[in-house]
């Protein structure tokens, strides 16, 4: 046997013996204390984004829990003010009460609603919206992103960037755009929509048009 035919096999021993070593010497002495903790009982949520939205924006609510009684935060004060701050959230505004936001509106601030929210046509609310109640959307609006403690309505044409979540029920009508909807009751759509992602605990039902006006008109 050739002197080249020895070199090329330690060569190939030892490139095939090294991971042996390594993991020899990593059993000997360990580079970490332990085996990584993986908590198996975790929950992964599809709601995630939303429900870590809504632990941010608990200590807005409570300050305007606080603050309705010394503060007026009725929607025609709260728009035409400067928006407030907060470290985590940015700029919100912050409605005490029912509100209704009048067509053509365009917020670029985050809005939050410690009540029922009514959103005209062709609205354009930038910076995402919260409310505790009911939230319905007229249609040809764009929306960030979604909150609510009750029910949804996306009237016709309306997009949502990010995502709608709701404890209630989400009703997204014709010609809707929406990424994700997440809900901890139903998501009700017709066909001639749009939507990439949908998790609710009650499931998804597809509704005619006629159905959907029906409940459209209702409040």
């Amino acid at each position: 046997m050739s002197l080249g035919y020895i070199i090329l096999f330690v060569l190939y021993t030892a490139i095939a013996l090294f991971p042996f070593v390594l993991g020899f010497l990593e059993y000997e002495k360990p580079a970490d204390p332990g085996p990584l903790y993986i908590n198996l009982d975790r929950i992964v949520s599809d709601r995630k984004e939303a429900l870590t939205f809504r632990e941010l924006i608990e200590p807005a609510i409570e300050i305007g829990l606080l603050a309705k009684d010394v503060e007026d935060l009725s929607p025609e004060t709260v728009l035409r003010q400067k928006p407030k701050f907060h470290p985590e959230l940015g700029y919100f505004r912050l409605i005490y009460g029912d509100a209704e936001i009048p067509s053509n509106t365009v917020i670029e601030d985050l809005l939050i609603v410690i009540g029922n929210l009514r959103i005209g046509d062709r609205c354009k609310m930038l910076g995402g919206v919260y409310a505790t109640g009911e939230v319905r959307v007229g249609s040809d609006c764009t929306i960030n992103f979604i909150a609510s403690d009750s029910n949804v309505f996306l009237g016709r044409n309306t997009s949502v960037e990010r995502w709608v979540d709701a404890k209630g029920t989400i009703v997204i009508t014709k010609d809707c755009r929406v990424r994700k909807a997440t809900s901890e009751h139903q998501i009700e759509v017709v066909e001639c929509c749009e939507m990439r992602e949908a998790c609710a605990n009650m499931g998804l039902e597809v509704l005619d048009s006629s159905e959907l006006v029906q409940r459209g008109s209702k409040g």
